[in-house]
């Protein structure tokens, strides 16, 4: 899928403390390609230059449902 762009994933913005944000169109591509079958997450990290560890997080919150069950409590008449 990204045979022609494997380099490094533009970065949006450098925080003050180093930690770097990267191009969410970017990143989504790549964590399609770490989708496809056969395909190596380390080695698709290492060409572009992002942490393997850090690209594994992407490809969980990915899977991720969109929304959490929610916890309603209340008073509701108990049948017993």
């Amino acid at each position: 899928m990204l045979e022609d762009d494997y380099q490094q994933l533009p970065i949006g913005l450098v925080g003050r403390h180093g930690r770097c944000r990267y191009d969410p169109a970017s990143k989504n591509r790549l964590v399609a390609a770490c989708l496809e079958p056969f395909a190596s997450v380390a080695r698709l990290a290492l060409e572009h230059r992002v942490n393997a560890n850090l690209l594994c997080k992407w490809i969980k919150k990915r899977a991720e449902p969109a929304s959490r069950p929610v916890l309603i409590t209340g008073d509701y008449p108990s049948s017993v």
